[in-house]
């Protein structure tokens, strides 16, 4: 059968090749696509930008290929383009079949069903049941919808089948290694900063991400590891299909989560990289906890073992520098200001850089939290900072507070500029303040350490986040123009940079040129 697949962003480097590096592709649809193949499906992926002339490449794959079945994954603020693509779809062939999978999907199951625009949706984990819909498709067009995580859509009477949810997949070492090749004409240079994912699920229960309301909707251990022996093949591999690859990013929610596990990974890692000439970098992210952060010989175990690895940038949530709004609001593991400096310091010590993670216009966020935010990256000085404007995901503890707040409408949701628009007033925080804020944060943190044209750089990109397409625009000119990526890299908060250095689109994690 003949199945197309569709990713959609809204920022982008080019329309032909929207992704600036493979750290951007999406593992959730990278998997979907790699395991109908491997059950030997034809499979055609399409990366969709807004400006993607859908006339050129969707129009003549479906009238030359005649595909069965299209696949689609959405967060909340991918749906409109999803929907959109959809329905371009079903306009060119109504026999098409369209499949919606994704957090938006799992976390507004009712809403997206019901909208009439896909036939079925994926709710949970899909890659075994997309198989199995595939391979009955003409059955289910007959009416047949007892397939696990997903739901139906009858088009002809309307009527919507739920079915239950498989336990979460617990070997996650069965799955196969996702299908690389097929994003690479999709981005400017796959071999620049690729991810590997070392496991699925979050055992923690911050109210803004939708990890929480993912992990209750089965049954099972939602927190998995892959093991070390299956990575290390995974990465053997990558190494041998992309043999200019010189650092990867280690995909994880926290490699904290699981102390025992993360040490087996890094050793499995460290003995590979012994057996490199030229040894491997890797990026990972990490969550303190107090009870981590109690003993310094902890401390010292974790950055020996991370330096070992030749782990050289940790990512590090300190999302606000208010204690009180890290335990009252956003649910954040427990740790203090002070520890997490401490931590920022000793990394140092080590050669390790750390990178924070900053979300400001919270719901309850007083300018006095803010500051307090601004204080603690001043004081510790991180390598850099990801500054992410609050963003409302359906689904989370902390959208449906906002919405019972009065603070904003699900209806109003703006898809455009996630997480780089202010869109709720707080009390003695405005909306224009929260955006100000969001601009000039880099001379508040960083003024006196970093050169003044470095801070100015940085307020400026953040400035034009705000406004996808000049955003996209001034993107196209910075990767072919060598002089002003020469000005990047000289000023640009992320450190010296290559003519084809990566950044992210639509994703937690950023990436940064060592």
């Amino acid at each position: 059968m003949k199945i197309g697949c569709i990713y959609t962003v809204e920022t982008y480097d080019s329309v032909e090749r929207p992704f600036r590096a493979p750290t951007e592709i999406p593992f959730g649809i990278a998997i979907i696509l790699t395991v109908l193949q491997k059950a030997g499906h034809d499979v055609e992926l399409f990366v969709i930008t807004p400006d993607t002339d859908l006339e050129k490449s969707l129009s003549k794959y479906i009238r030359t290929e005649q595909p069965a079945m299209f696949c689609f994954t959405a967060v909340s603020t991918q749906y409109w383009q999803a929907k959109k693509v959809a329905q371009y779809v079903l306009e060119i062939d109504p026999s098409i079949y369209c499949v919606l999978g994704g957090h938006h999907a799992s976390l507004n199951s009712s809403a997206v069903i019901e909208e009439g625009v896909f036939d079925a949706i994926c709710v949970g984990e899909g890659e075994r049941g997309i198989v199995a819909l595939a391979e009955n498709l003409p059955q289910i067009k007959r009416g047949q919808y007892d397939f696990k995580n997903f739901w139906f859509r009858d088009r002809t009477t309307g009527v919507i089948h739920k079915n239950v949810l498989e336990e979460f997949r617990g070997d996650l070492d069965a799955l196969p290694f996702i299908n690389r090749k097929i994003w690479d004409k999709w981005i400017e240079q796959p071999d620049e900063y690729p991810s590997l994912l070392l496991g699925r699920g979050c055992p923690f229960k911050c109210t803004y991400c939708s990890n929480h309301a993912m992990a209750k909707l089965a049954e099972g251990n939602y927190v998995r590891f892959r093991s070390p022996s299956n990575i290390v093949e995974e990465l053997t591999c990558l190494s041998q299909d992309y043999p200019n690859v010189d650092r990867v990013y280690l995909e994880v929610e926290t490699c904290g989560a699981n102390r025992k596990a993360s040490y087996a990974v890094f050793d499995a890692l460290a003995e590979y990289n012994r057996s490199r000439e030229r040894p491997l970098r890797f990026g990972v992210n990490l969550a303190l906890t107090s009870n981590f952060m109690d003993k310094a010989e902890r401390i010292d175990e974790l950055l020996s073992k991370a330096r070992a690895t030749n782990i050289t940038t940790i990512n590090m949530g300190l999302e606000s520098g208010s204690e009180r709004m890290r335990k009252e609001v956003l649910n954040r593991p427990s740790y203090t200001n002070d520890e997490l400096i401490k931590f920022c310091n000793a990394a140092k010590a080590y050669g390790i850089k750390v990178i924070y993670f900053v979300l400001i216009g919270i719901p309850g966020e007083s300018i006095e939290d803010y500051l307090e935010t601004v204080r603690v990256a001043r004081e510790s000085q991180p390598f850099t900072c990801y500054v992410s404007i609050f963003f409302p995901y359906l689904g989370t503890d902390l959208a449906t507070q906002a919405i019972q707040m009065g603070l904003i409408q699900p209806e109003n949701l703006s898809p455009k500029s996630e997480r780089s628009t202010a869109r709720l007033n707080l009390e003695g925080f405005s909306s224009k303040r929260i955006q100000f804020e969001y601009i000039i944060f880099w001379w508040r943190v960083y003024k006196g350490h970093w050169p003044l044209a470095k801070i100015l750089a940085s307020m400026f990109a953040a400035f034009l986040k705000g406004h996808p397409k000049i955003y996209s625009l001034y993107l196209y000119i910075r990767n072919n123009s060598d002089f002003v990526m020469g000005l990047v890299g000289r000023y640009s908060s992320s450190g010296p940079r290559s003519r084809r250095t990566p950044r992210t689109v639509g994703t937690r994690v950023d990436v940064i040129r060592e």
